[in-house]
C-alpha cells in the first residue's frame, strides 16, 4: 500500500550482492567520437609540379618588371610641380573690367615687384629709426676677461631721450660716465624689489628693471636696509622718520636735484613739507659731492668712510641742469682692471665732468649699471647683489 505522506523519491539502496552497472564511456557516444586524420604522404611528382609552376610565375614577374619603363618615372617634386601648374591654370581667371591706366594706383599695386617691396621695407625702417631712435650696445671681452667698450658702443637716441655711456680709465680706476637727457621728469622713476615698498624681499637690479624695461637703471640707496629716513618714490610718501646719519637727496617735480644735510628738524616735519611741495623722489644716503657747481665739504664722520685712500665700487648721480643728468658707476675690487674709488676721487670725477650737483648712492657689491637689458659693468662679487630698490631712466613716462 502506497504511503501518501511520502513526498520524496528516495534513492534505492545499493545492492552489494549484484555486480555494479556498467556506464557507457563518453568516447563511445556517437557525436563525441574521436576522429583521426591521416597525414598526407608526400608525392614526388606533385612537388615537382608545384615547384615548376612557381618558377614559371617568378619568370613572368621578372619579365614584366624588366619591360616596364622605371627610369622614365618622374620624381615626387617634378610630379608635384606639374600638378601645381595644372591647378594654377585651372584657378587663374581674368578679372572683369578694363585694364588700369599705367599711372593709376591700381596699376602701381599690380606692378609692385620684389625690389619695390625691399625699398618699402628699408624706407619703413628709416622712418621707424627717426621716430623711435637708435640703440647700440657693443661689447668686447679682453684676453684678461675684462669688459671693454669703445666710444659710441653704448648709445640710445630718440626725440624724447638721449643716453651715451663712455667707459673711462684714470689712476687705476675704471668707471662709466653716463650722459642722460630726458624730456619729462616722470621719465626718472624708481622701483622696488617685489614691486612693493613693504614686500620685504630683495632682487637684483636686472630682475627689477626687466619688469619695467628702462633704458638705464642703477642701484639706488638700499632704503629697506635701514628703518629710518624720509622716503618719497614716484610722488608717494612711504616713510617720514627723520635721520641724522644720512644726507637726503631731493628730486622735485621739475626734475631738479638738491640735498638736505641738516637733519635736526622734528620727526615728520621734513617729510610733510616735501609732500606739500609735490616732491617726486628722495634718496637717503650721501654724502653730497658737488653743490652749486663746487666741491661740497665732505663730513669727517659719516654713515660711510669718506676719507681718501678707502677704495670701493661706487654708484652716484649728478645733474648739469634739470632733465640733464650724469650717472657715474665705478667698478672696483678687481686687480688689473679697477681698484675702486675713494669718496674724494669720486667727487673729483664729477667736478671734472662739470656738473652742478652730485650725490653718492649705495655702492660696494651693490654697484650695478643696467643698459637696454644688459649689465654693462662688472659687479665686484662676480654677480649682481640683491637690493631693495633701483633708480631708472625710462624712454617714455609711465
Amino acid at each position: 500500500m502506497r504511503r501518501v505522506f511520502d513526498q520524496f523519491q528516495r534513492t534505492p539502496l545499493r545492492r552489494y550482492d549484484l555486480p555494479p552497472r556498467e556506464e557507457p564511456r563518453i568516447k563511445d557516444i556517437g557525436r563525441f567520437r574521436k576522429r583521426h586524420f591521416d597525414v598526407p604522404v608526400s608525392n614526388t611528382r606533385t612537388g615537382i609540379r608545384i615547384g615548376a609552376l612557381a618558377g614559371v610565375m617568378l619568370l613572368v614577374l621578372l619579365l614584366c618588371n624588366a619591360s616596364s619603363p622605371m627610369n622614365e618615372v618622374p620624381d615626387v617634386n617634378t610630379r608635384f610641380q606639374e600638378w601645381a601648374k595644372i591647378q594654377n591654370e585651372k584657378t587663374l581667371q581674368v578679372l572683369p573690367g578694363d585694364t588700369p591706366e599705367p599711372d593709376s594706383e591700381i596699376a602701381q599695386v599690380i606692378n609692385f615687384t620684389q625690389e619695390d617691396q625691399m625699398q618699402t621695407i628699408e624706407q619703413t625702417i628709416e622712418e621707424s629709426i627717426s621716430q623711435q631712435g637708435q640703440s647700440v650696445v657693443n661689447q668686447t671681452i679682453t684676453t684678461d676677461g675684462f669688459k671693454h667698450y669703445e666710444p659710441g658702443d653704448l648709445v640710445y637716441d630718440t626725440n624724447r631721450m638721449h643716453v651715451s655711456i663712455e667707459q673711462k680709465k684714470k689712476d687705476g680706476i675704471t668707471y662709466f660716465a653716463c650722459d642722460i637727457r630726458i624730456s619729462d621728469p616722470s621719465q626718472l622713476r624708481t622701483a622696488f624689489a617685489g614691486d612693493d615698498f613693504k614686500s620685504g624681499i630683495y632682487e637684483t637690479v636686472s630682475d627689477i628693471a626687466d619688469r619695467y624695461s628702462p633704458v638705464l637703471a642703477i642701484n639706488a640707496d638700499f632704503c629697506r636696509y635701514h628703518r629710518n629716513g624720509v622716503i618719497i618714490r614716484n610722488g608717494e610718501l612711504l616713510r617720514k622718520q627723520n635721520i641724522t646719519k644720512h644726507h637726503l637727496m631731493i628730486v622735485d617735480q621739475e626734475g631738479r636735484m638738491s640735498a638736505l644735510t641738516d637733519r635736526s628738524g622734528k620727526q615728520g616735519v621734513v617729510a610733510e613739507n616735501l609732500k606739500k611741495e609735490n616732491t617726486w623722489q628722495t634718496f637717503e644716503f650721501g654724502p653730497v659731492l658737488v653743490s652749486n657747481g663746487e666741491a661740497a665739504t665732505l663730513p669727517k664722520t659719516f654713515y660711510i668712510n669718506c676719507h681718501d685712500g678707502y677704495y670701493e665700487p661706487r654708484t652716484a648721480v649728478g645733474m648739469y641742469e634739470p632733465l640733464h643728468y650724469l650717472v657715474i658707476v665705478v667698478d672696483g675690487r678687481r686687480e688689473g682692471y679697477s681698484t675702486g674709488a675713494s669718496i674724494p676721487q669720486l667727487q673729483k670725477i664729477f667736478l671734472d665732468e662739470g656738473v652742478n650737483f652730485a650725490f653718492n648712492l649705495d655702492g660696494g657689491g651693490s654697484t650695478t649699471l643696467y643698459f637696454l637689458g644688459n649689465v654693462i659693468n662688472m659687479p665686484s662679487g662676480g654677480k649682481q647683489r640683491s637690493v631693495s630698490d633701483v633708480l631708472m631712466f625710462m624712454a617714455n613716462p609711465m
